[in-house]
């Protein structure tokens, strides 16, 4: 069996590089043919397809952003992808039980099972795990702007102080498999998986593989707005607050009364606009399943 690793070089302060270098020595020790690819900005048809070919299983070494940045393509190639996790939030491998563990990759690699999930498109972007408009996505955008190398849960400090001060939310709308509904001013989730940033779950029901994306409006003026919803959405308490909107659909759009930013899978994606298309992909993508004990 032929194994791509792929990391980021900058996930982890570079730990993500040498997990990978312990993790071919392993892997080849098991007796798997192991490629080494590190991943880079632009599209992946640049630096990731050259390397896949022959290629059986992927293992993505880094934070969420290294598990996006290869979904799309691995959904392409059928290839089952399992997220060696080194970064902040690592909600991916928290939401399918994996690990960093190099035993626990070669004994998922010898089961050899594997699962297929949905997997998310944001206006041509692919997303595993969520997307979102307003004040979460202004932070991201500001983060991404000041970003320095690494980050930590401190990195977003700073930009949540910024935001919190000057973020103020739009006139929104969502159109859901076609039916059109006007929300007011807030922010907007759309969700693949259950898992959020800080277990902050706005869509604890969303299910990975249900051919559906779970679409969550939050009402709100302002970042001050948003402060009591906090141990709300930790606990799942949000979902009997009736000014929220839950609803499930295959495809999303959302568009706004004014231009607003774009995050998926907690990258900055894109440019303010007033409009955003989502929809599940065509192709679904593959995941390695853990083998027990």
């Amino acid at each position: 069996m032929r194994v791509a690793l792929v990391h980021n070089p900058i996930a982890g302060r570079g730990k993500a590089r040498a997990i990978a270098v312990e993790l071919e020595s392993r892997l080849t020790q098991a007796g798997f043919e192991v490629r080494s690819i590190a991943s880079a900005r632009g599209d992946p048809a640049d630096w990731l397809v050259p390397g896949l070919d022959g290629v059986d299983r992927l293992i993505a070494i880094g934070g969420d952003g290294a598990v996006r940045a290869v979904a799309g393509t691995c959904a392409a190639r059928d290839i089952a992808i399992w997220h060696a996790p080194t970064g902040t939030e690592n909600l991916f491998a928290r939401a399918f039980g994996m690990s960093v563990d190099a035993e626990a990759i070669v004994r998922a690699l010898r089961l050899g099972e594997t699962r297929a999930i949905d997997l998310g498109d944001a206006c041509g972007s692919p997303f595993a795990i969520m997307a979102s408009v307003g004040f979460d996505a202004e932070v991201v955008h500001r983060l991404a702007s000041e970003r320095r190398g690494a980050i930590t849960h401190l990195s977003y400090l700073a930009p949540v102080l910024k935001a919190s001060s000057s973020w103020r939310a739009t006139e929104l709308a969502w159109r859901i498999d076609d039916e059109l509904e006007r929300l007011g001013r807030g922010m907007i989730v759309i969700a693949n998986l259950s898992h959020y940033g800080v277990g902050l779950n706005p869509a604890p029901d969303a299910l990975p593989d249900d051919g559906l994306l779970d679409a969550v409006f939050i009402p709100a003026e302002r970042a001050v707005d948003l402060l009591p919803l906090v141990p709300l959405l930790r606990f799942g308490g949000h979902r009997r607050l009736p000014s929220l909107r839950f609803r499930r659909g295959r495809t999303v759009r959302i568009d706004a009364s004014e231009p607003v930013r774009l995050q998926v899978d907690g990258d900055a994606v894109g440019v303010s606009s007033r409009s955003f298309g989502f929809r599940i992909a065509a192709e679904p993508l593959r995941i390695m399943v853990p083998a027990r004990g």
